[in-house]
């Protein structure tokens, strides 16, 4: 059974709409997929219908922004702000984590006007000009933009060389334009996500530019939070990254899960159904699912 639970479409900040995402990844033979959207559930009732015409389960999915403070650090930085993804899946009570994710929503949409206000006046840019092309990028959907849209659109307006070099100069956390989100603790991301009856997965644990010993420490404090899963590394990053989590996973006894975070266009590399593979003593969040959620 092919298994992907965490990928992205137009209803966060993907390039793809829900069925497109659901056709590509029938394309690829996946059996279960989860749409795991930023902060929304917008796109899951598209995404069910299309997967029900071909045969596939869906899964209840989203990814959410968390807070969370890691401590415990070397030398001079004892503690460090960070925002963690947590992919909640399989939950049933949609009404309740909607309602919860609306607020957080609608903190996103100024956060995106503040972060092209900061531009504005770093590339003496017009605003207006600005925000307009961000907002074309994000299908007209303020509350949609994300830093990946922003990004895009210095891209192609030639102020930076690559996509990458907008955030390492401009978006990434502590740069000159960055504007934090409005974001749940991880821990109450997590109680959230199980107050409507779903699982949490840490998403992507090695993509926070943190320390080895810091993504170590990271799982265990999910893990302690109630944390249910640990995305597993994807297969490009190297063999040493995976069995470093693979220790922290079974060190802290949690299950595992994956996806390949894909974004569409945006990200072309990170391909559907492209997920590492689970070692022999692994357990699979998806075996703990309840069966009868792909029919909601």
């Amino acid at each position: 059974m092919k298994i992907d639970l965490h990928c992205h479409s137009t209803c966060s900040d993907g390039t793809y709409a829900p069925t497109e995402v659901v056709q590509r990844a029938h394309a690829a033979g996946i059996d279960v997929l989860a749409l795991t959207d930023h902060d929304t559930l917008l796109g899951i009732d598209e995404a069910r219908d299309a997967a029900n015409g071909y045969g596939m389960t869906l899964i209840n999915g989203v990814e959410i922004s968390c807070e969370h403070t890691l401590s415990g650090g070397y030398g001079k930085i004892k503690s460090t702000n960070k925002i963690i993804h947590v992919v909640g899946l399989d939950f049933t009570d949609r009404k309740k984590m909607h309602a919860t994710l609306q607020q957080l929503q609608d903190s996103r949409a100024t956060r995106g006007q503040r972060i092209a206000k900061k531009l504005s006046e770093l590339l003496e840019i017009d605003y207006d000009t600005l925000w307009q092309a961000i907002l074309n990028k994000a299908g007209n959907n303020p509350q949609a933009v994300g830093r990946a849209h922003i990004g895009q659109v210095l891209f192609e307006r030639g102020d930076v060389q690559t996509v990458q070099k907008a955030f390492d100069k401009y978006l990434a956390d502590n740069k000159p334009a960055y504007v934090a989100i409005d974001a749940l603790s991880m821990a109450d991301g997590i109680e959230l996500i199980h107050a409507c009856g779903g699982k949490a997965v840490l998403a992507h644990p090695t993509r926070y530019q943190l320390s080895a010993t810091r993504v170590r420490k990271l799982i265990e404090e999910f893990a302690k939070l109630g944390g249910d899963a640990c995305e597993l590394p994807a297969t490009s990053e190297p063999v040493s990254t995976r069995r470093m989590v693979d220790r922290s996973i079974a060190e802290h006894d949690i299950a595992v899960s994956v996806g390949s975070d894909f974004h569409g266009s945006n990200l072309p590399w990170r391909r559907l159904g492209d997920v590492p593979s689970l070692t022999p003593e692994q357990q699979g969040i998806w075996q703990s699912f309840q069966s009868h959620n792909s029919q909601q």
